[in-house]
């Protein structure tokens, strides 16, 4: 069961790291959809800030989590309460996951990239996925025996 919890976890930081390099290499789509519906509400450079913003917290979630996959895995053969110690980590993943679906993706990503784009639809999408997934994870790895 130990190591099922660190690959669980690994597959967190895993997904959020698939979503850093499809943003990442969606740039273009972005350039194109900021000069093509400019907005009077906020400029180009908030746009470009807030989606780096995103990026970072997605490859932040993606190190944490594999961080807490590596230390669950290194602890899969000490007591429970070393195991239970090793959660900590991967907990953080779980909730930096939480908060960058509520803070960053609904308030951040809502304001500046207009979620009623097809683009915009699919990035809250994923980002709703991530955050849940995530977290019903965290409450299997945290909650259950080892």
């Amino acid at each position: 069961m130990r190591i099922f919890k660190s690959l669980l976890v690994s597959l967190i930081g895993l997904t959020a790291l698939m979503y850093a390099l499809e943003n990442l290499g969606s740039i273009d789509e972005m350039r194109q959809q900021i000069s093509a519906a400019p907005s009077p509400a906020h400029s180009p450079a908030m746009s470009w800030t807030g989606f780096a913003l995103i990026v970072l917290c997605q490859v932040v979630i993606a190190a944490t989590a594999l961080k807490g996959a590596w230390e669950l895995f290194a602890a899969r053969k000490g007591t429970a309460d070393e195991f239970r110690e090793a959660k900590s980590t991967a907990v953080w993943a779980g909730g930096l996951s939480l908060l960058s679906w509520f803070a960053l993706s609904l308030m951040v990503g809502a304001g500046l990239f207009q979620w009623g784009t097809d683009n915009g639809a699919a990035a809250l999408s994923k980002s709703f996925a991530l955050g849940t997934t995530s977290a019903l994870t965290i409450l299997f790895v945290w909650g259950t025996k080892d």
